[in-house]
């Protein structure tokens, strides 16, 4: 039998939050906690433990990416990162397990999944 994820999703609109829940469902995820800002999304991980986050780089407060180089501190959980634009020059993507445009369907989101968790 095959482990579910665990799962830890984070962007500022509630309507995404849901889509990813509902796609992440149908894969055989557990939405373990959900986030509207990066620091939300480092307190879940913290207290949580998830197995896999997906994130949105654009939040309120502290963005995606630099929540995921704070995870990763101390962490070793994967992240993948989405957003309507791609990944910003300036910004340094390599602290990311992948990246995935918006809007995302469920064999983009299954792949990446695949990526970031490879099966034990």
């Amino acid at each position: 039998m095959t482990k579910r994820l665990k799962i830890v999703i984070a962007d500022d609109e509630e309507d995404i939050r849901q889509g990813f829940r509902r796609l992440l469902c149908r894969l055989g995820c557990d939405v373990i906690g959900e986030a509207s800002n990066g620091c939300e999304l480092v307190k879940l991980c913290q207290n949580n433990q998830p197995d896999l986050v997906i994130t949105d780089i654009r939040m309120p407060m502290m963005s995606g990416l630099e929540a995921a180089r704070k995870i990763a501190e101390t962490q070793s959980i994967p992240v993948i990162v989405v957003s309507s634009y791609d990944c910003p020059a300036d910004e340094d993507c390599n602290s990311v397990a992948d990246f995935l445009l918006k809007p995302v369907g469920l064999p983009d989101l299954e792949a990446a999944i695949a990526k970031a968790c490879p099966p034990v």
